[in-house]
């Protein structure tokens, strides 16, 4: 879902901790029963939802005018942020947590792991994609509300590419890195041709665009069966993709400044790159930190067919105090009117099927993306991308050993070790866990 405009990566201290308080937490369960009803007699003055984005004023206006509860925001500079204040709720019997949270995709299952610290949720057909609803579930019980998803794509700018003489539109370009047999081989390769005839990167950050590679992985890290990770040394399919990757970084060809870095706005500013991996809810981000910056277009082709990088879910803590109306405040938040509204907002593409379909979204020009209808592009790549949409497995500790291993491809990028040094020094820190890994 949405990222601030200083949206920041999980630190290796971060992602330790989350590895480290997931192998001790017990999972299993159902979700916590379906919360007290909402009535009159239990109406409170005010609701809180902890959330790390900027909200449509004009949504939460209506559901205080329409329910007389104020809403206040517990806002979080970034994702990781509020994924460690809720863990340590989580941990601590519901202390300090709001009515309702915003839940990642990539920690949702660190989340769930005890379903009855969650109130189930009551179903809504035909609201939502169908794989989002089963992302939103534990064991068939639906414990969040789907906001947004992620359909990939690549942001470029046209300019600099036309500048270095390889692609001067959307359509070019697709050609440049593959077409319709674009992998990320063909992608990287390009990537190399592009930076041996011009004077500034072809990607932001590799790491990010390994971030995103991984996510169309059907099971990464860990077992879908038993849940265990796999042992990382052993992961062949990893360590290829790994590798892939972080030759590429040898060469040259990513400036190694991913999203959330301190240089990442100044790099826009400067034209220090020319492509980044952008799922739907960056798109914004990409305008206010390119602002003033011509030429940023979205490509219709994306690597392997295309998938999904991010997404997140309103759900309610079993431990509040207003259940009954947090719950009605999770749905208001996601019903598709609100979805509109988010995505003029924040860009982020919906993923409630009357949203997406609607023609506010589908036919709305973007200006500063040259005009282009940027709800029809997101919408045809996440149609290309199908089944692929829903990413792969994601057990307790992904996002922890997904974050080791992407700052694998970040050493690469600073020059501090060859791309085999580099996975040597990841399996190394997987290890030192000492997790019981799957057979």
């Amino acid at each position: 879902m949405r990222r601030t405009k200083k949206f920041a990566g999980i630190a290796v201290f971060a992602a330790v901790t989350a590895l480290t308080l997931t192998a001790c937490t017990g999972g299993g369960g159902s979700a916590g029963g379906g919360g007290e009803k909402a009535t009159e007699d239990n109406k409170p003055e005010q609701l809180t939802v902890a959330a790390w984005m900027d909200f449509p004023p004009e949504l939460l206006a209506s559901f205080e005018e329409e329910y007389g509860i104020k809403i206040a925001v517990e806002s979080f500079p970034d994702g990781a942020s509020a994924q460690t204040v809720l863990r340590n709720g989580l941990s601590s019997g519901g202390a300090g947590l709001s009515d309702v949270h915003l839940i990642e995709l990539d920690w949702w299952t660190e989340m769930m792991a005890a379903p009855d610290d969650w109130v189930e949720l009551p179903e809504i057909p035909d609201r939502w994609v169908d794989w989002k609803v089963k992302q939103g579930s534990v064991d068939d019980v639906i414990t969040g509300y789907g906001t947004d998803i992620g359909p990939l794509g690549i942001a470029f700018n046209q300019d600099m590419t036309s500048a270095a003489g390889v692609a001067a539109d959307p359509e070019l370009f697709g050609e440049f890195i593959g077409g319709d047999a674009a992998t990320w081989e063909s992608f990287l390769d390009a990537g190399r041709e592009y930076v041996a005839t011009s004077d500034n990167y072809f990607i932001d950050s590799l790491s990010s665009a390994f971030q995103a590679a991984i996510n169309l992985l059907p099971a990464a890290f860990e077992d879908p069966e038993s849940g265990d990770p796999y042992n990382l040394a052993d992961n062949a399919e990893v360590k290829e993709l790994f590798m892939t990757f972080a030759d590429a970084a040898d060469d040259g060809v990513s400036a190694g400044i991913p999203i959330g870095h301190a240089d990442w706005g100044a790099g826009f500013q400067n034209q220090q790159w020319a492509t980044v991996v952008t799922p739907a809810w960056m798109t914004g981000i990409i305008a206010e930190n390119a602002a003033g910056i011509e030429g940023w277009r979205v490509s219709s082709t994306f690597p392997d067919g295309g998938g999904n990088w991010g997404g997140s879910f309103f759900s309610v803590p079993a431990t509040g105090d207003n259940t009954g109306w947090a719950v009605k405040l999770a749905d208001y938040l996601t019903s598709p009117e609100a979805a509109v509204q988010w995505f003029h907002t924040t860009g982020q593409f919906p993923s409630q099927v009357e949203a997406i379909e609607n023609a506010d979204i589908s036919e709305t020009e973007n200006e500063f993306y040259g005009g282009l209808r940027l709800g029809q592009v997101y919408g045809d790549l996440a149609a290309a991308a199908g089944d692929s949409a829903a990413g792969g497995f994601r057990g307790e500790n992904f996002a922890g050993i997904q974050s080791l291993v992407t700052d694998g491809i970040s050493l690469v990028e600073s020059g501090g070790a060859t791309p085999e040094e580099a996975w040597e020094s990841v399996v190394g820190d997987f290890e030192a866990l000492g997790f019981d890994t799957a057979d």
